[in-house]
């Protein structure tokens, strides 16, 4: 090679290093494994190289986080591959639902069946899920139920609680509200947010039970701190119901951890409002009522005028 083209060539290189330590950070640079991937993620593929299963699934999980989904089915089905049931029921989602490659129901469930013969309980529940909804196969309610029940004793709460609605619906059981509330109240008791949300609605509408505005507040309480946002909202009903007027430091906690975890309704947030008024907080009644007039309540919006006509 003559000197001119060398020449040229090293001042190539030298520009392509410099723009990648100098451009900012928001342009976007090819992806160097040597470079750019952390020093534990060199190691995970090296084992998933050698062909250890868990490595593999670890980095879809890894990638699947990032939202690289092209990379995070990559891992998972070499995981899968190498029969790995957490693998397999990780790919199976991904098919499901269109995620870093083409959409296909029927082959998720088949996977998800794998999995779960391998002793994937989650894969199990998502069998049952399937076969309920009627995605990958014809509905199938009796497969449903064979699933959810095997899943469920293996403790995986979301199955209870898909089991506990069978019995309540009447879904090819026969209706049977009593089976229900205690596969809801096992449910719950594993922190499954929409098992405590059943109870909380059945309890509030007497749906089966015997109304209990009480035992309504606790479940939907606790669904709510399980990040259950519409349990949030109905929460702030019940309070709505049950407590007329602040006057106790156990109503005033309640109404403020209602109002603030809330998404709409604003009853509590109103109440908290006439609360600050009466003690002579302006600025505070003022704030809660803005929020609860911006969540639709109708007496906050009217109580606002009345003080700006003042």
């Amino acid at each position: 090679m003559s000197k001119k083209p060398m020449i040229l060539t090293a001042i190539i290189l030298a520009s392509i290093i410099l723009a990648i330590n100098f451009f900012p950070t928001s342009v976007p640079v090819p992806k160097l494994a040597s470079l750019t991937d952390a020093k534990y993620i060199t190691y995970y593929k090296k084992a998933c190289t050698l062909e250890d299963s868990e490595a593999c699934n670890d980095l879809g999980d890894i990638y699947f986080k990032d939202k690289d989904y092209d990379d995070a089915v990559e891992f998972y089905k070499k995981s899968c591959e190498l029969d790995n049931s957490e693998g397999c029921n990780n790919l199976a989602y991904m098919l499901d639902e269109g995620l870093g490659i083409e959409r296909h129901n029927w082959e998720a469930l088949k996977l998800y069946e794998r999995s779960c013969k391998a002793g994937n309980m989650r894969a199990c529940y998502n069998v049952g899920a399937m076969y309920f909804k009627g995605e990958g196969a014809k509905r199938n309610y009796y497969k449903a139920s064979l699933y959810f029940k095997k899943a469920c004793h293996s403790d995986i709460a979301s199955a209870c609680n898909d089991l506990a609605y069978m019995y309540a619906n009447g879904k090819y059981f026969k209706k049977n509200i009593t089976k229900a509330i205690g596969l809801y109240y096992d449910a719950c008791d594993m922190g499954e947010a929409s098992g405590c949300n059943n109870l909380g609605y059945m309890y509030e509408m007497g749906d089966g039970v015997r109304k209990n505005l009480q035992k309504a507040e606790r479940f939907y309480e606790k669904a709510c701190s399980l990040d259950d946002y519409p349990s949030c909202d109905r929460l702030e009903t019940v309070l709505g119901k049950k407590i007329r007027e602040i006057t106790t430091e156990e109503d005033f906690n309640a109404a403020k951890k209602a109002c603030k975890n809330s998404t709409k309704g604003g009853t509590m947030c109103y109440k908290l409002g006439l609360y600050f008024e009466k003690n002579d907080d302006k600025d505070l009644a003022i704030k809660y009522f803005e929020t609860a007039c911006d969540r639709g309540q109708s007496q906050s919006c009217k109580h606002l005028g009345d003080i700006a006509r003042q």
